[in-house]
């Protein structure tokens, strides 16, 4: 049973020649979409490394890199150092520093932002790690060669091992 004024209504939209907006507002729909499924590196990378920097502020207040603390806590290190040794300690704390913003980014970004991400993450957390390396160096953290190596590849396996998983897990879960 189909009403008769909803099907009438139905034949005329089919064969109306229907309202096209503005070229203005065309051209505006278009770049949002534009700039929503495709983000400038520039910006995504200036979120990542906020996000970064907001996070590894905050994972100096109880796990110090390299001699560096804001509290002067140094029980979870010690307790790495003396468990695991130096170099699985400096490994476990690049993660703990890159990974954790590597958490907060997964799902303070949007998805489009996630895919640019996903499309060069390899250089992305180069550079994330890097400036972090450099960063430590610069404000005058002691920095050591060979516990730096431990920290580095800690700090880039960590940050795209947790990307990968927390991408699948917003994927399934969040059904993006």
């Amino acid at each position: 049973m189909i009403n008769s004024n909803k099907y009438k209504d139905f034949l005329n939209f089919i064969h109306s020649d229907g309202v096209n907006p503005p070229d203005e507002l065309n051209n505006k729909i278009l770049d949002y979409v534009k700039h929503e499924l495709n983000p400038s590196h520039k910006i995504v990378f200036g979120k990542l490394l906020s996000i970064q920097v907001f996070i590894g502020f905050f994972t100096l207040i109880f796990c110090p890199q390299f001699n560096l603390s804001l509290t002067n806590n140094y029980e979870l290190f010690h307790y790495l150092h003396h468990k695991f040794g130096e170099s699985i300690c400096m490994s476990i704390c690049g993660l703990i520093f890159v990974g954790s913003g590597t958490l907060l980014a997964a799902y303070m970004l949007k998805v489009g932002e996630i895919r640019k991400i996903k499309d060069s993450q390899f250089l992305y957390y180069f550079s994330i790690v890097s400036i972090a390396l450099i960063t430590f160096l610069l404000i005058g953290a002691d920095v050591y060669l060979n516990l730096a190596i431990f920290w580095f590849i800690g700090a880039y396996v960590g940050g795209l091992v947790l990307f990968k998983i927390n991408r699948v897990i917003r994927r399934k879960v969040f059904n993006y």
